[in-house]
């Protein structure tokens, strides 16, 4: 079956095909932070590190994590960034020395130099300095153990559970979904052949769902079976 353009959605109740790229807004909008960094964010610690497979939500999280520090609001006006560093690039063009906190993703291209002059003006248990929160392939624990500095570390593939993935695909449709109409859901089985299909790349589980949604002609609930066929047929 051939794939439908975008403005057909609203005869599935969406105002576009709610598995398609995201713009900056609507990437923090649909973001729901794992249990885990969510109580992390409501107590006292300096350095976090987010580790995980590709797919899994690191940058997901330190864009939620960005926006929850920059509009945290009170009177210490933290100065934040986030800065990603895409394939070869291994020096940051953030200016550290006018923030507070820095989100960097994909910290592990850094280069030695670069990694040393970050960490070197890191803040310390009690001390001023930067404040950072990564994402890594590599545990970069070694690096802050020699200077000293507190690091905690979660691995996101952890807390990637089914019950996540519920609430992740719920917040997707429902932000897309069109107001006081019926929609095209996903069965609790659907999610589940999801679940087991896709772990730990929530990336390719939508991916998957945006050629799915492409297909759909009405309005009704998408089932396991329905997403195995479309998977098969597509290998």
């Amino acid at each position: 079956m051939a794939k439908r353009p975008f403005f057909f959605h609203h005869t599935l109740g969406f105002r576009r095909n709610p598995f398609g790229a995201l713009e900056a807004d609507e990437w923090i909008a649909v973001a729901i932070l794992p249990d885990t960094i969510s109580k992390l964010f409501s107590t006292h610690f300096t350095h976090l590190q987010l580790l995980g497979s590709m797919g899994a939500g690191k940058t997901t999280s330190l864009r939620k994590l960005a926006d929850q520090f920059a509009n945290a609001g009170g009177p210490a006006n933290q100065r934040v960034a986030y800065e990603y560093l895409a394939q070869g690039e291994r020096v940051m063009k953030t200016d550290t020395a006018v923030l507070d906190i820095l989100l960097l993703d994909e910290a592990q291209r850094l280069n030695r130099r670069s990694r040393r002059r970050l960490l070197a003006s890191a803040a310390q248990f009690n001390g001023g300095g930067l404040r950072l929160i990564l994402s890594s392939h590599k545990d970069l624990t070694p690096y802050f153990v020699r200077r000293g500095l507190p690091l905690v570390t979660i691995d996101l593939d952890e807390t990637l559970t089914l019950a996540h993935y519920e609430r992740l695909l719920a917040r997707r449709l429902a932000y897309f979904a069109l107001p006081g109409a019926a929609h095209t859901t996903l069965s609790p089985d659907a999610i589940s052949w999801l679940y087991e299909t896709f772990y730990p790349n929530m990336r390719d589980a939508e991916y998957f769902l945006y050629e799915v949604w492409q297909r759909e002609t009405a309005v009704r609930e998408v089932t396991a079976v329905h997403l195995q066929e479309l998977f098969t047929e597509n290998r």
